[in-house]
């Protein structure tokens, strides 16, 4: 089973003020526009550290010189004693009011293979690297990965719900409407947290390069015994504000060449039954598809010349080896009958040549210009991504989008 442990997590101290202006989402969905926006809420936004300035050469050296002149100047500090940090998320989920819980803790780094922490996406080689690069500099965790429990029997969220009836150490709000509230627990009831987290396998929902980076920086620092363990933060699989969202595919350009529009149906025809759905709003079309059965995606023709529902063919499945657990799974679908079979590529090759990119909104799937078509995908159940990780399988790169994403700022963890 995985191993669970209490830390003393370096946090912002009351004289950095009020918390909300320092917080930012995690480093791979800020772009540069968001990057400015953040450090101009505040000189001390937490964007400048997983996110530093400079040259390729100088950013990780300027990050891990901002963190240290903060900590000099008391900005940050380390708490005295290890702790559990319980926390709260409230947010708007499909026009309704939700909350979710989680604890931050440490958990024993372990390889795939040993069962304890599931992954269930394959990861690209860039970011790995650049993170890499960050923790080695500032010798710091600087934002936590996000872990499902399993908790079949809810004893995770039941102690979690009894917590957060007290009044909480730590409170912020940010400019998407989320309001965060954080605990400080020891004692025995943050030893009864971490138990009932860590009593089945845990599964990565989000953060599959930090932890293989951790892998790495934890054999780089060999003498560190705080490096054998990597910030985590463990989602209750029963609380009903984990919320799972697809991210949907966008194709830049036809597979061949041709001086008129490309006819996407009749080439999707040789493997996907096709049904025209015509004119869906995005939002529609996204309800459409989730409803559909399962392993289905629709097609959303350029310059929104239609819509069609696809279902893959039984025969195709055959022809690309796709067994029937993997069919249900639209991600899976789409990069083997769609971009393997038409284009011939894997995703970080489509990826690398500007081919594929991803839209987390169906908006940017379905108005794809010029002659490139846009995929609208539905979500993968939980289930099937547990059942993926526990055969030691892996999805495709961004097959699961967990909403909201685990802010980064509210504590970091010292190497």
């Amino acid at each position: 089973m995985p191993e669970l442990a209490s830390f003393s997590a370096l946090r912002f101290s009351p004289s950095a003020g009020d918390l909300s202006p320092l917080l930012a989402p995690p480093y791979d969905v800020i772009d540069a526009a968001d990057a400015a926006a953040l450090k101009n809420r505040s000189e001390h936004n937490c964007v400048r550290l997983i996110l530093p300035d400079g040259s390729p050469d100088d950013r990780y050296a300027n990050a891990a010189a901002t963190l240290r002149q903060w900590i000099l100047e008391g900005v940050l500090d380390v708490d005295p004693e290890p702790s559990v940090y319980v926390y709260r998320q409230r947010f708007e989920a499909d026009g309704r009011a939700c909350e979710r819980l989680a604890i931050f803790a440490a958990v024993r780094l372990s390889p795939f293979g040993e069962g304890e922490v599931l992954p269930h996406e394959r990861t690209h080689a860039g970011p790995k690297k650049d993170r890499l690069a960050l923790t080695l500099a500032t010798r710091t965790q600087l934002s936590p990965i996000f872990l499902v429990a399993r908790d079949a029997d809810g004893r995770l969220y039941d102690l979690e719900r009894e917590l957060v009836r007290t009044v909480p150490d730590v409170e912020a709000a940010t400019p998407d409407g989320i309001r965060h509230s954080m605990w400080v627990v020891s004692g025995e009831t943050g030893d009864a947290l971490l138990s009932a987290a860590s009593s089945q396998p845990l599964l990565i929902a989000d953060g599959h390069h930090r932890y293989e980076t951790a892998l790495v920086a934890a054999e780089a620092l060999g003498d560190s015994v705080k490096a054998a363990y990597l910030l985590v933060c463990v989602v209750s699989q029963v609380d009903p504000g984990l919320v799972v969202r697809p991210t949907h595919r966008i194709l830049s350009r036809p597979p061949v060449s041709c001086d008129g529009p490309f006819d996407w149906v009749s080439t999707l025809a040789d493997s996907f039954e096709l049904k025209e759905l015509g004119a869906l709003s995005p939002s529609e079309a996204e309800q459409r598809v989730a409803s559909a059965a399962p392993g289905s995606i629709i097609v959303a023709l350029p310059g929104g010349a239609g819509n069609w529902l696809a279902s893959a063919r039984s025969d195709a499945l055959a022809r690309a080896s796709i067994p029937s657990e993997r069919a249900r799974i639209a991600p899976v679908v789409f990069d083997e009958l769609v971009l393997g079979a038409l284009y011939g590529l894997e995703v970080d090759k489509a990826s690398d040549e500007g081919l594929l990119s991803y839209s987390r909104s169906p908006d940017g799937a379905a108005s794809v210009p010029g002659g490139g078509c846009g995929f609208i995908l539905p979500p993968v159940s939980l289930e099937d991504v547990w059942a993926t990780a526990a055969r030691g399988g892996r999805l495709p790169p961004k097959s699961t989008y967990f909403e909201p994403k685990m802010p980064s700022g509210l504590l970091f963890r010292p190497l």
